[in-house]
């Protein structure tokens, strides 16, 4: 019996031994980085920058798969079948959020494994440059006057641009069902649509708006921020126009993963992550985008997205309880 019971132990101790080793060299095959929007937006030309660091870190191919549409249903539902072994990833949003307390109901922030924060991001008003909105009051008068004349063109409703622009209208005391919201797949969508005169209002980011903005053809007339962003000094925050709106509320972009992830395999993806964020190229992206490095790791990361989730949920009480 005690033969056995040693035999036993030897044996346990060894695989653990041997699955401990395994990790250890991890990664030994490409790593499949999944995104949920299309080709061109801000979020995929930052997976994009990262994924070549990580490879160039991890040592392994990061090929960048774009699975878009349904705010990241099909995304989601090949992470959720992928293997919890570290070879599939995605990028994740405030926007994944909101849907998962809207459409996508059945995932919670509890179905996957959040390895790393990356940056966080203020929401602009932006609009064509011969548009007759120049100001943020502009947009409020015009809607008050004219209920459904001002098309929004944003990421999915309940996406975090969304929640955005319903705590800017709160701030206007307008009422955000009298400007329209026409959804896109991405934000960089949005933007095209403004440019090409199909939308009059977009919310958008710094990176996506900025040469647009330089080259005269767009016009920022609002930043949900505490200050101006230095990218675009010529735009006015929103409490500059008289609205004091809750601008603790940002974008984030992450890294999350199938549940299960082995707690080294996360550890060593978000430390990669980390140095990437830190390398001079990926620095001056994050500086030029008027991004804000907000780097957090797996346990951190899991408390935030927790806390992002409670948020969430009171908006939509709030919506509801309006509407």
């Amino acid at each position: 019996m005690l033969l056995r019971f040693i035999s036993a132990a030897s044996l346990a101790v060894a695989v653990i031994a041997n699955s401990a080793a395994a990790r250890a060299e991890y990664p030994e095959r490409p790593i499949s980085y999944i995104l949920h929007v299309s080709p061109g937006g801000a979020t995929d030309i930052m997976a994009r920058k990262l994924a070549t660091l990580l490879e160039k870190s991890l040592g392994v191919p990061l090929p960048v798969e774009n699975k878009a549409g349904g705010r990241g249903a099909a995304q989601l539902a090949d992470l959720k079948k992928a293997k919890p072994d570290g070879y599939t990833i995605a990028s994740v949003t405030s926007t994944h959020i909101g849907a998962f307390n809207q459409t996508l109901k059945q995932y919670n922030v509890d179905s996957f494994d959040w390895i790393a924060r990356l940056v966080n991001e203020p929401y602009l008003v932006v609009v064509r440059n011969d548009s007759k909105l120049k100001t943020m009051k502009d947009l409020v008068d015009t809607a008050n006057a004219k209920p459904g004349s001002v098309v929004m063109a944003g990421f999915v409703r309940g996406s975090g641009g969304h929640f955005a622009w319903e705590i800017m209208a709160k701030a206007a005391n307008l009422d955000s069902g009298k400007v329209r919201w026409v959804p896109f797949d991405s934000v960089g969508d949005a933007v095209t649509s403004v440019l090409g005169g199909h939308s009059e209002v977009a919310i958008a980011y710094v990176d996506l708006v900025k040469n647009h903005v330089t080259a005269g053809n767009m016009r920022v007339i609002g930043v949900m921020a505490d200050e101006r962003v230095p990218q675009l000094p010529d735009a006015p925050t929103l409490a500059e126009q008289g609205y004091k709106a809750d601008t603790s509320w940002q974008q984030m972009r992450g890294v999350i993963g199938p549940k299960g992830m082995p707690d080294e395999i996360k550890e060593k993806l978000a430390n990669a992550i980390k140095q990437a964020l830190e390398a001079p190229d990926m620095k001056t992206y994050i500086n030029e985008s008027s991004l804000v490095p907000a780097f957090l790791g797996p346990k951190e990361f899991t408390e935030y997205a927790k806390q992002q989730d409670a948020l969430t949920k009171q908006w939509m009480q709030i919506l509801s309880l309006e509407r």
